[in-house]
């Protein structure tokens, strides 16, 4: 399926590059000969499926490809897993070859270099050979505990995707690929023929040369993403960069984001996607501001519809998933409609999201939702990232507190008033935070804040 779309990529601009790391550059004609030589490879170990454990690269990306074209199913790990979290998803799914580009020493789990298979001796596909229908597990982002499972085929994932009338853009690979938005950033830049630039790490600074020296127009990101990015370009880098498609998605955007985000870039388009890892793409947003119009509610968009339920966003998707594997994982449906688990609340002509059901702090008895205490006080100059949360108490059951990062050179004693004045403000009695913390970083998957459990 997505091998089929490499293939019409070479034939149609063989020339042009579609992926680049900070090592080298590939065209679609020379990621198609790769492709192919990695596929062979792939057949011959004999597997129905294979995990790939490998950094964000030229080669993992290949690998992709090449698992589609040997047809094969393939589950990208995350990178930063550790040896037994390894062993234990790999024996909760089932047995495969395991990819990587560092040794983990599994007993019982047959490893291969990843190295190896990308530079595998060169030998013709055998095009007449039939091969099985090819699939993608993507595991969930995980950050309330271990992640789920999810099998996609790789037809449904592409269906939502479109060709694009615009010249093909440089897209920046924000997301890693075991999370089912790289995939999504992978697809599109496939289906319309663009480039895809792999960063050498996540650090920020080194994104941000990233952006400016491979000339980046199109950068997807959650919203903790772009407003680490928006804190630390100066405004002689704002003038170097190239940006003219911004897309945010994975958390709730903020009114004073997305502000800052058009103020630095204001001739940049501005989309914001909604997506889950079991519903795939579901719709996007184009206006800029925080939420999705009501009128979505009253109709299909796109290959989904919406409605609310108690409070509860559901989903019924034409593009969801196969199911979950290797576990007894349930989602909440009634028919055809899927619980995303995500709160919404409808003010007028907009529905705005309020955080996860899993999330709300139950203070005396009140529902206090993270997402508004954040959205407070992240307003709050020389606040970085901020994560609420619920610490027990004896008398209320629960308490509200909040974590801080600070942006580099401000003072705490200057942001602990300015938190005090604005939860005086702006919050009620049971939403204001009766502990505060300040880290020096908040832990994140995906640049998505990571939750206490």
């Amino acid at each position: 399926m997505i091998y089929g779309q490499l293939r019409q990529f070479a034939q149609e601009d063989p020339g042009g590059i579609f992926l680049q790391d900070y090592k080298a550059a590939c065209s679609s004609a020379e990621a198609l000969a790769r492709c192919e030589q990695m596929a062979r490879a792939v057949r011959e170990l004999g597997s129905t499926r294979i995990y790939l454990y490998g950094a964000e690269s030229v080669d993992l990306a290949l690998t992709i490809f090449a698992a589609d074209a040997a047809g094969v199913e393939l589950c990208i790990l995350n990178r930063t897993m550790n040896a037994s979290d390894v062993e234990a998803l790999v024996r909760r799914l089932g047995r495969g070859v395991l990819l990587t580009d560092v040794p983990l020493g599994i007993d019982g789990i047959l490893e291969l270099s990843l190295c190896e298979l990308a530079n595998a001796p060169a030998s013709p596909m055998d095009s007449g050979q039939a091969k099985p229908t090819s699939a993608i597990i993507i595991l969930t982002t995980g950050t309330t505990g271990l992640p789920k499972a999810v099998r996609h085929g790789w037809e449904s994932l592409l269906s939502g995707l479109s060709r694009q009338k615009s010249e093909p853009s440089r897209w920046l690979l924000a997301y890693p690929l075991n999370h089912f938005a790289g995939i999504q950033v992978l697809l599109h830049v496939l289906s319309n023929r663009g480039t895809l630039i792999i960063p050498q790490s996540r650090d920020f600074d080194e994104i941000i040369r990233t952006l400016i020296d491979h000339e980046v127009d199109s950068v997807s990101g959650t919203p903790t993403f772009w407003r680490m990015i928006a804190g630390r370009l100066t405004t002689s880098q704002i003038d170097r960069l190239a940006l003219r498609r911004i897309t945010l998605g994975g958390e709730p955007s903020t009114v004073d984001l997305l502000e800052n985000l058009k103020s630095k870039f204001p001739t940049a388009s501005i989309t914001q996607v909604y997506a889950t890892t079991e519903l795939g793409t579901c719709f996007s947003v184009k206006d800029a501001l925080p939420g999705f119009p009501v009128s979505y509610l009253r109709r299909q968009v796109g290959n989904v519809r919406l409605r609310i339920v108690d409070g509860e966003l559901y989903v019924a998707s034409s593009a969801k998933m196969q199911g979950y594997m290797g576990d007894s994982a349930v989602v909440e449906s009634m028919g055809d409609w899927l619980a995303t688990g995500d709160l919404v609340e409808q003010s007028d002509d907009r529905v705005y999201f309020r955080g996860r059901r899993s999330e709300v702090i139950n203070v005396g008895g009140v529902k206090v939702h993270p997402a508004k205490v954040e959205e407070a006080v992240l307003r709050i100059p020389g606040v970085s990232a901020a994560r609420a949360y619920g610490r027990p108490n004896p008398i209320s059951g629960q308490i509200v507190a909040c974590d801080i990062e600070l942006e580099q050179d401000a003072g705490e004693e200057a942001v602990r008033r300015a938190f005090q004045a604005t939860c005086a403000t702006e919050l009620n009695r049971y939403e204001r935070p009766r502990q505060l913390n300040f880290v020096p970083r908040l832990e994140r998957a995906n640049e998505k804040l990571m939750r206490k459990a």
